[in-house]
């Protein structure tokens, strides 16, 4: 048993031994192509068409530098942004926009219309028939804004008075005489070319101790 021990022992001692003789004898420098390739072997292994050309489509485009007799490139323009040439309409100026405003109605003040009344020119009261009964002036007729039949009375006044003949208007003391201007307006469209209104109206006409009626009737007016 002793000897079978000593025997199996000096195998593997044998065996070890070689091993280790075979490590060293594969390991040394000769043979070991891996980490050793000849000079001069494989010259051209970098040398590859395909890879130049894949190279050279992956590189961004070199930047050419403006010389200096040569512009730069310079993006045109919008037409929005280029300046106008002279002597050309300018497209803000030639929009006429929003139309304005009619012109007003030409005013008079006091002095002018009772010119006018002395003369026998028409006048119209603007204001409400309760106003215009407790007074106002000789001869005017009431045709307020406010109430139903005005275009009536307008398109009898068309027909009854001569269009180009002068025409007075007048309301109250507001600074704009917006009931005057209604009157004046519908008059304008029947065709009436000399309408005026008188500024400051019934209320100045008094205060200037100019002639008054009262009541539902016109009265008579000068020259009648």
């Amino acid at each position: 048993m002793k000897t079978m021990f000593i025997q199996l022992a000096l195998v593997v001692g044998i065996a070890v031994v070689v091993g280790l003789i075979y490590n060293l004898a594969t390991g040394s420098t000769d043979n070991h192509l891996g980490l050793t390739v000849p000079e001069g072997r494989y010259a051209n292994a970098l040398n590859c068409p395909k890879l130049s050309v894949a190279v050279e489509k992956a590189a961004p485009p070199a930047v050419k530098e403006p010389s200096p007799s040569e512009p730069e490139n310079v993006p045109a323009k919008s037409p929005a942004e280029e300046p106008a040439k002279a002597g050309s309409p300018d497209p803000a100026a030639s929009d006429p926009g929003e139309t304005p405003a009619a012109e007003k109605t030409p005013r008079i003040l006091v002095d002018e219309a009772f010119e006018e009344w002395e003369a026998g020119t028409l006048f119209i009261d603007a204001r409400r028939t309760k106003e215009y009964v407790k007074g106002h002036i000789p001869g005017a007729i009431s045709i307020s804004p406010w109430e139903k039949g005005r275009e009536g009375k307008v398109a009898g006044l068309a027909q009854a008075e001569p269009k180009a003949a002068p025409v007075v208007v007048y309301c109250t003391r507001s600074k704009d005489c917006e009931d005057s201007e209604e009157i004046s307006s519908n008059l304008k469209q029947f065709g009436f070319e000399n309408v005026m209104v008188f500024q400051g109206g019934f209320p100045v006409w008094q205060e200037k101790k100019k002639p008054v009626v009262e009541g539902e009737e016109p009265g008579e007016r000068p020259g009648e």
